[in-house]
């Protein structure tokens, strides 16, 4: 008969007297935090920080949140319904309709929801992403910086892909570009070994969630 599992919340300290004790599963958990502790930031900083060293990015974008978990001066609560029914009374709250503000999503794989608790613009712009952008710079981390008005970015995500014709994985850099369908710009399409291209409505290069990184002479503008 297989073992019951427990699941419970642990700090760091407690996590690390399971280190190379535990399962597979486990360790994988303990070694992530590990990560995120060895950045010394506070535990938001460290969690974008090692998500970003995972992806190759440091990348955000609006969404809608109930309440900002870092600060105490955003909409926390539900409307309420302005009539009543089958299934509430007038003046209850509506917990399908939470109070919004605008807030910021950290990559693509920091995950916030829409609707539920996040960071705040201000939070954001104001308190974390400058220390996030410096301590990338001030570290020399591998890390592609969404442009923004605070630093240049000093790395170059570089996605590595498979060829659909001859199976070798090619980097996007190295691959011949194609105009877009717009005509307003051009994108990575065709196999640097043998030529084979990516068409609109038929077949493409494979996607993996490889990379490499490519550093950026920041005065130069041109790859180191």
């Amino acid at each position: 008969m297989e073992d019951k599992k427990y699941s419970l919340y642990l700090y760091y300290d407690e996590l690390m007297l399971l280190d190379g004790k535990c399962n597979e599963e486990a360790q994988k958990m303990i070694d992530k935090a590990k990560t995120e502790n060895s950045f010394g930031l506070d535990p938001i900083c460290n969690e974008i920080l090692a998500e970003s060293m995972k992806i190759g990015k440091l990348t955000w974008s609006s969404v809608d949140i109930s309440q900002c978990n870092c600060c105490e001066d955003k909409p926390r609560g539900y409307h309420t319904y302005a009539r009543s029914s089958r299934n509430h009374y007038k003046g209850d709250k509506n917990y399908d309709a939470p109070f919004k503000c605008r807030g910021i999503k950290p990559n693509s794989g920091f995950i916030i929801l829409q609707g539920v608790s996040g960071i705040c613009g201000e939070c954001w712009y104001n308190k974390y992403l400058p220390k996030l952008v410096n301590y990338i710079i001030e570290n020399d981390l591998p890390i592609e910086i969404q442009k923004n008005g605070i630093a240049e970015t000093r790395y170059k995500k570089d996605d590595i892909r498979i060829c659909y014709e001859c199976g070798k994985e090619m980097r996007e850099s190295e691959m011949g570009t194609s105009r877009t369908f717009g005509g307003d710009g051009r994108y990575p399409s065709t196999c640097p070994y043998c030529g084979a291209e990516t068409r609109s409505f038929g077949q493409s290069h494979k996607t993996t969630d490889k990379f490499k990184m490519i550093k950026i002479n920041v005065d130069k503008k041109e790859k180191a």
